[in-house]
């Protein structure tokens, strides 16, 4: 099925930022973000204020309300974070798009809320360095830098040594949507779960794809 959409963005479009959980892999596919946040929340000693299942918003608590141990918060999610990625589900497609836009000469640099070291990790265990320009992801315990935050996807802009409107952000979450709104750059949904396509909808991104492969020329992506 053709996306004229997604054929629009690509072609005014030289750079890619790619969001890492979801379009790259699955990072907690064998290790559930609930058990990321009750180990997190155990290793910490924190109290039931935190009894969230995301990870991330136990960070957010601590930085906010425990700034004392926000450097061991940010340490120790990250370790937690390497951990599920050792087992982590890469998403079906996406080595493929990585080479396909690095074949056609289309530099990526991966934007996520993620730890940077546990994306390193990811990158290294499956050998995509050649495919991945860099990585601007979550290295302090500052999540109001994060996404929806376009901190994030500017400082990936400057890596890039480019403009804004000259990337596509790929993403796979509302906040992936306004970061990129919030940076200037054009923006594809990827809708990789049932009721996603009905809420990015609303948000308004450039396109919306359902499979990562829809990036692939109709001919790779059919095989």
């Amino acid at each position: 099925m053709s996306n004229d959409a997604l054929t629009a963005v690509l072609a005014r479009t030289s750079h890619v930022l790619l969001d890492f959980d979801g379009p790259v892999c699955s990072v907690f596919s064998n290790f559930t973000p609930g058990a990321v946040a009750k180990e997190l929340r155990a290793r910490l000693c924190l109290n039931e204020a935190t009894e969230s299942n995301e990870p991330f918003d136990v960070l957010e608590y601590v930085a906010h309300h425990e700034p004392s141990a926000a450097v061991e918060a940010e340490a120790e999610l990250a370790r937690l974070e390497t951990k599920a990625v050792a087992t982590a589900a890469p998403t079906p497609g996406a080595l493929d798009v990585l080479r396909h836009f690095a074949d056609i000469g289309r530099p990526i640099v991966v934007v996520s809320n993620n730890s940077a070291a546990a994306i390193h990790a990811y990158i290294d265990q499956h050998a995509l360095a050649r495919y991945i320009a860099g990585v601007s992801a979550r290295t302090a315990p500052a999540p109001d830098l994060l996404k929806p935050n376009p901190h994030l996807l500017l400082r990936a802009i400057e890596l890039l040594g480019t403009t804004p409107v000259s990337c596509l952000m790929i993403g796979d979450s509302e906040t992936d949507i306004a970061a990129a709104r919030a940076a200037g750059t054009p923006v594809v949904a990827y809708a990789n779960k049932p009721g996603k396509r009905a809420r990015f909808s609303v948000t308004n991104p450039n396109a919306i794809v359902d499979r990562i492969t829809e990036f692939l020329p109709e001919t790779t992506a059919l095989r």
